[in-house]
């Protein structure tokens, strides 16, 4: 059986009359063209170009077939074409995030996502930047958006917005925003990401950076653990405050006055380079995504 390639020689060649013509016109070298219409000739065993006329014509058998290989280009192109509309999604949307974003911005994401889709359906994960980006790279998920891009080759990524991080205690702990210091905290240890995320890493390293080694640095791959634990007064919440604006805003947290430069982890939108069009053109043209913009 014929392919696309193999058609559209053809039918370049005989528009333009020449191989070499052809070949510049599908970026190929003038031999790749020769192949394909010798495959497309074998495969119909049939003579469809005269190669000795000048400009190469079509024979009678090819001039009969030109009208369907013209009409073959055309119909795929429709095709094509109406994969690439901008028309609203459909079908399936597999989004993994992070629990940072999943507690923050996310709901008016997906509450705008659904009002501009109504079509859509949505897949989606909740996992840490290292197992989401594990997922892009195996192709099981179409979209994420994760803390600091993703280097695979595979993974193409785009700058969402900054995190910058602080501090959260429990009122009970006695401590206000005139009396806190990372060096008073004593036994009383951090919460914070998952060991192998990036905000535990360079927590840890400015840690080290001031000589406060001794500081324990706990950590949990779950947000919601991180806040409980602060909450009940085990330790210091060394997250984003903004991820418990409304837990600061009733009084059940405090937001400290952070003594570390600012830590800002990066939120990014990542997706495999060979996602559909219609993905990777959505992503391209909205600065922000969707028109949304991402408070920090």
């Amino acid at each position: 059986m014929f392919d696309f390639k193999e058609v559209e020689a053809f039918v370049w060649i005989t528009r333009l009359g020449s191989f070499r013509l052809a070949a510049q016109h599908l970026h190929l070298t003038q031999p790749s063209i020769s192949e394909r219409i010798n495959k497309l000739e074998t495969t119909l065993e049939t003579r469809l170009l005269e190669r000795t006329r000048r400009p190469v014509q079509p024979t009678l058998k090819g001039r009969e077939f030109y009208r369907h290989a013209e009409a073959l280009l055309e119909a795929r192109q429709k095709a094509l074409s109406m994969m690439e509309l901008n028309t609203p999604f459909q079908g399936v949307l597999r989004l993994g995030v992070v629990e940072t974003v999943a507690h923050s911005w996310l709901p008016g994401f997906l509450a705008e996502l659904a009002r501009r889709y109504p079509d859509l359906t949505l897949e989606l994960e909740v996992d840490s930047s290292p197992g989401l980006a594990a997922m892009l790279t195996a192709g099981d998920i179409d979209l994420a958006f994760l803390m600091g891009p993703v280097t695979a080759e595979s993974v193409l990524n785009r700058f969402l917005c900054n995190y910058t991080m602080g501090f959260v205690i429990s009122p009970a702990l006695g401590f206000t925003e005139d009396n806190f210091s990372l060096r008073r905290l004593n036994h009383l240890p951090l919460i914070s990401f998952a060991r192998n995320s990036r905000p535990h890493h360079e927590l840890g390293s400015m840690l080290h950076q001031m000589g406060l080694d001794d500081v324990k640095l706990h950590c949990s791959s779950s947000l919601w653990t991180i806040v409980r634990m602060t909450l009940d007064g085990l330790g210091v919440g060394a997250i984003p405050p903004r991820i418990v604006a409304e837990e600061i805003r009733q009084g059940t947290l405090l937001s400290l006055p952070c003594d570390l430069p600012e830590l800002s982890p990066k939120a990014y939108a990542n997706w495999p380079s060979r996602s559909p069009a219609r993905i990777r053109r959505r992503i391209h043209k909205s600065p922000d995504l969707l028109g949304l913009s991402y408070p920090a």
